[in-house]
């Protein structure tokens, strides 16, 4: 690593196209020029995080933002500490602030009952929280591909998500200030990025293991989905924009119908049988779930909504259907009422 470059003018001409791709994908998904602002960059030390960890830090220097580097030890793999000592040099080398985590991962997930994948998701994001706040972050860039789209679209098919979730992760969360800028990218052209500049990277032989969820998709039912098509991740990056589309039109819709919802005490909403009777049952569908997600915690399924949405079609007066996270749904005369039991 001791001729890492030090700015996108030192790249040969294809591999600065390929991070002002990058940086272009980033500006369209979050509106903003990212590269110019502070960027909290989560890196293992894989080549996907590595990757992203050079080329921010690349971009930052041409559009004067700054790069911290934050790194999470799970406890799960012996060489994990060496995955720690690498990250940590490659940040020295480039002049990135790194700060790290030691977790117990298998201790959290004993505690609480709860899968390792499960756990280890809570702890990283929860450090990411507390490193955003330290370095003032304006962004947490996380290095997720194409790849790894496709393989959570295939995730969620399988425990039944429906549309648009369906398509998976979102390039932006601005809740979070997640940006995901290789989201259009393929994990070969990120292999090929380092090995042109000569950066070496730590490969996680958990990976390869089918004890998780999504191992046994990347590694079972990818490589056929892939043999069947192999442009499957382009085709995959359409329905994802085709999603993003859908979405901002259904909220757009559900905006204007709750216009007129009445607000109730202790947070609750009443909406009026007028508003509901002039819409399709696609958008009360999609307005009832958004009232119950912003009630609070507690996912309603969407055979639950159907069943609500019937009884409300049948004027069922007086009948309470229950959601989780003590939430309820009255039926009355006049309307809805959506409130925390």
């Amino acid at each position: 690593m001791d001729f890492l470059p030090n700015s996108i003018q030192e790249l040969e001409p294809r591999l600065a196209r390929f991070c002002l791709n990058i940086e272009k994908f980033g500006i369209q998904k979050s509106g903003e020029n990212f590269a110019s602002k502070i960027m909290l960059v989560g890196v293992s030390g894989g080549i996907d995080s590595t990757a992203l960890l050079i080329i921010a830090t690349l971009l930052a220097r041409k559009s004067g933002g700054r790069v911290f580097c934050a790194h999470i030890d799970h406890g799960l793999r012996e060489e994990s500490g060496k995955d720690r000592f690498f990250v940590e040099e490659l940040c020295l080398q480039m002049n990135v602030p790194f700060k790290a985590l030691n977790a117990d991962v298998a201790g959290y997930a004993a505690k609480h009952t709860m899968g390792l994948e499960e756990a280890g998701r809570i702890i990283r994001y929860n450090f990411f929280k507390k490193c955003l706040k330290k370095f003032n972050a304006d962004f947490l860039l996380l290095a997720h591909h194409v790849g790894d789209l496709s393989e959570d679209m295939v995730m969620r098919l399988i425990r039944g998500t429906g549309w648009p979730a369906l398509a998976g992760m979102d390039a932006y969360d601005p809740a979070r200030k997640l940006l995901r800028p290789l989201l259009s990218t393929r994990k070969e052209e990120l292999e090929d990025f380092l090995r042109s500049i000569g950066c070496p990277w730590r490969e996680d032989e958990s990976n390869t293991s089918d004890a998780y969820m999504r191992n046994r998709v990347r590694n079972r039912i990818m490589p056929l989905l892939n043999e069947e098509n192999p442009s499957l991740g382009a085709g995959l990056i359409r329905l994802k924009e085709q999603a993003e589309l859908d979405d901002d039109y259904w909220s757009e819709q559900i905006e204007m119908a709750l216009q007129k919802a009445e607000q109730v005490k202790n947070g609750g909403l009443f909406i009026h049988c007028s508003i509901l009777n002039n819409c399709h049952s696609a958008l009360r569908l999609r307005i009832y779930k958004h009232i119950l997600d912003n009630l609070g915690p507690g996912h309603a399924l969407f055979d639950s909504i159907l069943l609500l949405d019937q009884a409300f079609l049948g004027r069922k007066s007086g009948s309470t259907f229950q959601f989780p996270g003590n939430k309820i749904a009255v039926i009355n005369k006049t309307g809805l009422l959506f409130k925390v039991n």
